[in-house]
């Protein structure tokens, strides 16, 4: 030991120069604990041991650094002051490399008794230099000797060292004193027709005793050609993870579809502010790249990108009738598996036929949310045309991102199957449950009626819609067709309902098409579907719906055609009608039909009574009287801010009504009274000019009905 004070100079010039003992920010081991890995050692003294345990390479443009961590254990009774010996990387062609320790070691001097510390120190070399060809020199000041320095040992990097952990371990890095253990849990990777689009899932676990704080780790893939490629990292930044706690950082970017794609290594790299470089934190392997294969509905595929890594599924698939084209209609589920919660993709699509058509999408989002939480998943609709006579065997969904106005990348490929599924059927006894989020809802075809007319008949099922949700709900427009049971579709009309559906309200449409008269009903279906806007034209303010997406088909109850023989309990939905004290009366050359009513109202759901009429229809058996009298449903109830009273008012109105009087003019009805004796008052439904009868009773003239 060199004892004079011209020599302690020079040994704490060293000092400066080579160990300080401080511990440093982040070292890194290639072990699964805290424990680290054993390259080589020497012992310069009996109670002292050094160890090598990690050494990286990371290329530069200007050549290379390279990093390595010594551990310095004290096994003697009393503090040690390691400042005897200097160190030097050497390289197997004679090549000496200067090394510096991290600026966040220039504080620390001593390594308590009984105790270890690691260091972590850099060095440049030049381009091409492998980690195999290097080993750390260490020697001490030695004036007797030639050259002032006498060797103490060397610790070369051993041939079979790579210092990349293997894809199923753990790397274990050193932040202020805890450890964290990176493991990649997950790597994907798609591909567009210019490059790869990897994504990977990696856990960051806080295996220490206190809270701690990401640093500004950088991320890159290392291919088996050395090329180097930077990765885009959510939450990589200031995130703090408690003890025994694990945050997953999702990185993604793109890589060249000409490079190989084989044997890829993860980087983490770190910043060295002071010394304007960037140091090799972590170099992992990447595990096998998760294979989609098949095309089964709810295949799991991945793809990540800028914002984290989503799984998509694509489960059900139909081709749907719409005039002369048929619509494709795909479900697409995203789901959200990590910890936080995830932005909903600017996505875009296309249907690819054949590996050779392009069919555009549009995708319909019918979840109501604005991100996906850790966990949960959304749902979209993927909907297209193509001309009715199309045939193809295979179909793939193409997911695209949205860039910007003109640009988009592929995210992911998920194939369909050949045969596109059959439309789900709800049976004319069953209800169909819908549970998209927000829109929680129940579907039942409640009765149907027929409406006779001269041009056909105009068949109308009452769909009734029940709101699951705990808040007010507007229930998606909807498109409708009938299928005949030989497969002929008749486009149907649907009634709208604007105002939103309060918790545990109900709705009722009414879903009508007109048939060739007398055309069977037996086994026909209802299609029903979300209405959907494909093609915008810029000059409607409004564009009409020309698609549906969420197909769902009915089974049709049988109808009620039964006639009541009394004008008692009528039901026309929402409202019942009940008629009683029926009586006629002639004066002064008019006649007078007279009745009490009763009309009641369904108000626990919401309807649209547009179109529709009671009509009642009087007549005599002789064929001496008869007449109609129309009433539109809609006119039941007097509207906000109508001050008419029901004395003023010849109309049917909602409640109960004593005498309510129909006169007709007929100067020459009291001449044929010896001829009345019988007639008969019917009520119809009338819908949209066509009418299905009710009620009919036959009455006694000039008698009051009970």
């Amino acid at each position: 030991m060199m004892n004079t004070s011209w020599a302690s100079r020079i040994t704490r010039a060293a000092l400066v120069m080579t160990l300080s003992f401080a511990p440093m920010t982040t070292t890194t081991v290639n072990a699964s604990s805290s424990e680290s890995q054993n390259i080589g050692s020497i012992s310069p003294f009996d109670s002292m041991i050094i160890e090598l345990n990690q050494v990286t390479l990371l290329p530069d443009q200007a050549g290379s650094t390279v990093t390595f961590t010594l551990t310095v254990r004290n096994n003697g009774n009393s503090d040690q002051t390691p400042m005897d010996y200097w160190m030097r990387l050497k390289s197997k062609s004679g090549s000496r490399y200067n090394v510096q320790l991290m600026p966040s070691d220039k504080n620390k001097s001593r390594v308590p008794a009984n105790s270890s510390k690691q260091f972590t120190y850099y060095s440049k070399v030049e381009s091409g230099i492998k980690l195999q060809d290097l080993e750390v020199e260490f020697y001490k000041l030695d004036f007797s000797q030639p050259n002032f320095e006498r060797s103490l040992g060397q610790i070369p990097v051993p041939a079979s060292y790579s210092g990349v952990t293997p894809a199923d371990e753990g790397s274990i890095i050193q932040v202020d004193g805890n450890d964290i253990q990176a493991k990649i849990h997950k790597f994907s990777r798609g591909k567009n027709e210019k490059n790869y689009l990897p994504g990977i899932t990696l856990s960051m676990e806080n295996v220490g005793d206190t809270q701690l704080t990401l640093p500004d780790y950088r991320f890159a893939i290392r291919t088996s050609e050395g090329l180097v490629y930077p990765l885009n990292a959510k939450n990589g930044k200031d995130t703090s993870i408690n003890p025994k706690e694990a945050k997953e950082l999702q990185l993604s970017g793109t890589i060249p579809i000409s490079v190989n794609p084989d044997d890829w290594e993860l980087l983490i790299t770190q910043s060295v502010t002071d010394l304007k470089m960037n140091t090799l934190v972590s170099d992992i392997k990447l595990p096998p790249v998760i294979q989609v294969s098949g095309g089964e509905p709810g295949q799991e595929y991945q793809f990540s990108d800028k914002s984290g890594e989503y799984t998509a599924q694509l489960n059900e698939s139909y081709r749907l009738p719409w005039e002369d084209q048929d619509i494709l209609n795909a479900n697409v589920k995203l789901i959200n598996k990590g910890s936080d919660s995830l932005p909903i993709p600017n996505m875009t699509a296309y249907f690819l036929l054949d590996n050779s058509v392009k069919v555009e999408v549009k995708l319909v989002q019918t979840d109501k949310a604005i991100s996906i939480n850790a966990g949960s998943s959304i749902d979209f609709q993927a909907v297209g045309k193509i001309p009715y006579t199309t045939q193809f065997d295979h179909i793939k969904l193409v997911l695209q991102e949205k860039e910007s106005d003109t640009q988009t990348i592929d995210l992911v490929e998920l194939t369909g199957q050949s045969d596109l599924q059959a439309i789900p059927f709800i049976g004319s006894d069953s209800s169909y449950k819908r549970e998209d989020i927000g829109c929680n809802s129940k579907y039942t075809v409640s009765s149907i009626n027929t409406y006779t007319g001269p041009a056909g008949d105009l068949l109308s099922a009452e769909l009734e819609v029940d709101n699951l949700e705990k808040r007010f709900n507007a229930i998606a427009p909807m498109v409708a067709h009938f299928r005949a049971a030989d497969g002929t579709i008749f486009p149907a009309q649907v009634s709208e309902i604007t105002n939103p559906i309060g918790p545990s309200g109900k709705a009722r449409f009414h879903v009508w098409t007109t048939l060739p008269q007398g055309y069977t009903t037996e086994n026909m279906q209802i299609i029903l579907g979300d209405a959907v806007t494909i093609t915008k034209d810029d000059k409607q303010e409004v564009n009409k719906p020309d698609a549906y997406v969420k197909p769902v088909s009915f089974g049709l109850p049988v109808e009620k055609n039964d006639v009541k023989n009394t004008l008692k309990q009528i039901e026309l939905f929402p409202y019942t009608i009940s008629m009683s004290r029926i009586g006629t009366s002639i004066d002064t050359g008019k006649f007078y039909l007279n009745f009490d009513y009763d009309i009641t109202k369904n108000s626990q759901t919401v309807t649209n009574t547009e179109g529709h009429k009671l009509v009642l229809v009087f007549d005599d058996h002789s064929g001496n009287v008869s007449f109609e009298r129309s009433y539109n449903l809609k006119d039941f109830e007097n509207p906000p801010g109508d001050k008419t009273t029901e004395t003023e008012s010849n109309q049917l109105k909602l409640g109960k009504k004593q005498s309510f009087t129909i006169s007709v003019n007929d100067q020459n009805l009291i001449y044929k009274t010896e001829f009345l004796k019988k007639y008969n008052l019917s009520i119809y439904d009338e819908f949209n000019g066509q009418r299905k009868l009710l009620g009919k009773q036959s009455i006694d003239w000039f008698v009051y009905s009970d």
